[in-house]
């Protein structure tokens, strides 16, 4: 009678492809979004400009002198 050795190994490779794919998917998502393409906008752009003094509807001539509304 003749014995025989076997010598049974972890499987290393479908765990390797495994992350291999794992990590091309989670490097492709994070490209895609940070390569992801401007907004298209077919209208013209408008122009707003800000004065660099607010003048809110509520401003009055009128000024508080103590207790005093003076106008």
């Amino acid at each position: 009678m003749q014995a025989r050795l076997e010598i049974q190994r972890f499987p290393v490779a479908p765990i390797l492809i495994a992350f291999g794919v794992l990590a091309a998917l989670l490097i492709g998502l994070q490209l895609g979004y940070a390569l992801k393409a401007a907004t298209v906008i077919t209208t013209p752009g408008k122009v707003l400009v800000v004065d660099s003094q607010s003048s809110a509807a509520y401003d009055s001539p009128c000024v508080f002198v103590g207790d005093v509304k003076a106008c």
